[in-house]
């Protein structure tokens, strides 16, 4: 039996580990793909590249290791049925589940890693992602100078260029508008040809002039409205230099992400989930306390014009010799005041309450994963041990339809649980609760031998269900 489990664990991990190397690099690749406006163009140290890469490749494993676990499981199941391995193991008196036993373990393992994953690698990476992306956004295109373009990359400074000698690295035809002191009166300068050479820090460009002009409109002075001064300056050579710090990659503390309730584990989670639920019913007593209402954290927003009833308020003030209309006015900005303080609270309410539900759906969250894992193993097997097909034709098509109804599912559940239409509880769990009846199915029909993708079997049914047509 060693033999046995040696076999079937060697044949699921050939098949998982390259399946979800190429899952992992198909949505890493898609990332890259809606992302590449931001990355392309910016001169980017290839260090940070791969950082990017590496911290999003880990927030996506749990996209990639249930499709990975669907397939691999179909594959390995069934290329033992195609190899007719399971056949001999059943001949011999094996049961499907003494064959399932040894992966069963492995899913355990595999499913407590998943949640290892989870819970601590995966917000530790969209932290990290999160801040590397913030900063490369935020990071100016690299300089890039085309011929005949105004460029204004460099803060203060619009220049063109007529022409580039791409063996000499000289420019021709030079216009630069230089804003930096003055943004109303920049200098201009013009030069027949020059080059550009940069700092060894990378810090500052020499631009390097030959025969120019300078010019320079001057402020005008008091008493004199109608004189426009400036100052002209033709040169054989002259040196600018460019400041290029805003061009370098800064990094952002990460400590101003680290809020964010992907970012937290299960612990950091509770305690978050705590604090909103009592800050939200402080609130609540408060109000409650000043105003003698009654509100709750599940209270929703109601708004609507102020009306008085004329009998009631008569009645009221029957006995009143005093001026009527002021103490209407006053009890009418009364009752604004606490609508208006009411409306408020409420919108607080329902702040706490979407923080709440996003919270608690993270938390969720974190199981959801390893339970997928084990949930897609007990669809995938048994589907493999029917069909009896392996390598990549069928599998892939029927795990590959499988988990996109798994990824609608899971959408609807957090759609649903996002809006207040399902509790957060039900919505995380709401994919799982669907595919479990379907796992139980799968794996009851694989015990029992199902002739589930069998056309005879299909034909005798058929046969049964359908009359045969009398003779005359």
């Amino acid at each position: 039996m060693k033999k046995l489990n040696k076999l079937i664990t060697f044949q699921f991990f050939k098949t998982f580990i390259p399946t979800f190397l190429v899952v992992l690099f198909i949505m890493l690749m898609q990332f890259v793909w809606l992302y590449i406006d931001d990355l392309a163009g910016k001169g980017l140290d290839t260090w940070v590249v791969v950082q990017l890469l590496f911290y999003v490749s880990a927030s996506i494993i749990p996209l990639a290791l249930p499709l990975s676990v669907l397939l691999a499981s179909i594959m390995t199941f069934g290329n033992l049925g195609e190899s007719y391995e399971l056949i001999a193991l059943k001949a011999a008196g094996i049961s499907i589940w003494r064959i399932f036993l040894p992966m069963f373990f492995v899913m355990l393992l595999i499913s407590i890693t998943a949640f290892f994953i989870s819970n601590t690698l995966i917000p530790k990476a969209i932290l990290k992602q999160k801040s590397l992306l913030y900063d490369i956004k935020q990071q100016k295109p690299a300089l890039l100078i085309k011929e005949g373009v105004f460029y204004d990359g460099i803060e203060g400074i619009n220049m063109r260029i007529g022409s580039k000698d791409a063996e000499t690295n000289e420019l021709f035809d030079i216009i630069i508008y230089d804003r930096r002191n003055s943004y109303m009166l920049p200098v201009i300068l013009t030069a027949e040809r020059g080059t550009m050479v940069m700092s060894d820090d990378n810090r500052f460009l020499f631009f390097n002039l030959y025969n120019g002009t300078r010019y320079e409109e001057l402020d005008r002075q008091a008493g004199y409205d109608r004189t426009h001064p400036s100052s002209m300056l033709h040169f054989s050579e002259q040196q600018v230099v460019f400041d290029l710090l805003s061009f370098s990659f800064n990094r952002t503390d990460e400590n101003l992400f680290k809020e964010g309730f992907q970012m937290l584990n299960v612990n950091e989670l509770n305690r978050k989930i705590d604090t909103i639920v009592i800050l939200a019913n402080e609130r609540i007593v408060s109000v409650q306390s000043y105003y003698h209402t009654h509100l709750r954290l599940d209270d929703t927003i109601s708004t609507g014009a102020l009306k008085l009833d004329v009998p009631v308020v008569d009645s009221i003030l029957k006995g009143y010799h005093g001026d009527k209309s002021v103490v209407i006015a006053t009890a009418l900005n009364n009752v604004r005041a606490i609508k208006s303080t009411q409306d408020y609270v409420l919108n607080e309410m329902k702040t706490y309450k979407d923080q709440l539900i996003r919270y608690e759906m993270e938390w969720h969250k974190k199981f959801t994963l390893s339970v997928a894992c084990l949930v897609m193993f007990f669809i995938g097997a048994p589907f493999g041990t029917i069909i009896r097909k392996g390598g990549f034709g069928m599998p892939v098509v029927i795990s590959v339809l499988l988990y996109i109804v798994f990824h609608i599912v899971s959408l609807i559940g957090e759609k649903m649980s996002k809006s207040g239409t399902m509790s957060p509880a039900n919505g995380m769990w709401f994919s799982i609760f669907v595919l479990v009846p379907i796992a139980f199915f799968l794996t009851y029909q694989a015990a029992n031998d199902s002739g589930l993708f069998d056309k005879s079997a299909w034909l005798k049914l058929a046969k049964k269900i359908i009359p045969k047509k009398s003779k005359v």
